[in-house]
This record gives C-alpha cells, sequence and structure tokens, in this order.
C-alpha cells in the first residue's frame, strides 16, 4: 500500500526560500530596533540648549544595587550606584528636574539662584549669581 510518494514533496519548492525569508526577517527587525533608538536619543541631542534664570528648588538621591550581588557577599554593602537629582524652579514656577554628577550635587544647596544650562533632559551647567 505504498506509493512511495514522499508527503513532504510539495513542501520542497517553498525550503528554498527559508533561509532567505529569515534573514528578511531579521534585518527587518534589526532595522526596527535602530530606528527606535535613533528617535529615542533624538531629542537629547538636537535640542538647543536653553539658558534660564533659575532657582535650586530640592534635591534627592536614588541607591540603586546591582542584583547580581547577593547579600552573603563580601562586597554587598559596597555594590551600589547612587543616582543624583536637583529639581530648579524657573521664574515661571516651572519645574525641571536633571540628573548630575556628585560634585555639582554637593556644590549646590536648596535655595541657591543663578542661570541653568541644559540641554533637553541633560544638565550642563549652573552658574550661582553672586549676592
Amino acid at each position: 500500500m505504498h506509493t512511495g510518494d514522499n508527503p513532504f514533496q510539495k513542501y520542497v519548492p517553498f525550503l528554498v526560500y527559508l533561509p532567505l525569508t529569515l534573514i528578511a526577517i531579521a534585518l527587518i527587525v534589526f532595522i526596527i530596533i535602530v530606528i527606535r533608538r535613533v528617535i529615542k536619543q533624538n531629542p537629547k541631542s538636537y535640542a538647543n540648549d536653553n539658558t534660564i534664570s533659575a532657582t535650586v528648588f530640592s534635591k534627592r538621591t536614588r541607591k540603586k544595587r546591582d542584583p547580581n550581588t547577593l547579600p552573603y557577599d563580601k562586597e554587598y554593602q559596597y555594590a551600589k550606584t547612587t543616582f543624583y537629582y536637583i529639581t530648579f524652579e524657573t521664574e515661571t514656577c516651572q519645574r525641571i528636574e536633571l540628573s548630575v554628577d556628585s560634585e555639582t550635587f554637593k556644590r549646590l544647596t536648596e535655595g541657591d539662584v543663578g542661570l541653568l544650562t541644559y540641554q533637553g533632559s541633560q544638565y550642563i551647567d549652573f552658574i550661582q549669581q553672586a549676592f
């Protein structure tokens, strides 16, 4: 009762295009990922520098521990990163929170008045006004 016909014989012509199809799908996914990254980074890199008069409104820190460090490791207490944020208030009562480095965080205190320069959501400089 065996006729000798391969039941997969009709699918063989389509298997020739399988590697090309997989390469095309991988290329499309890669292009989508690249486009999403460019769109996400664009506002920061192409935004104009803004220099405005502002007051340091508040300061905060956020500590984040490395998830790969376990509590019983010797380095557990040191395996954390601190992020520093300062909220500035403009003359129009608009508040802008920017991430800053530790030196800037230590240098500025709440109530300091000066010229804030930032680009998009990136902190550039804060020049305190002399009294």
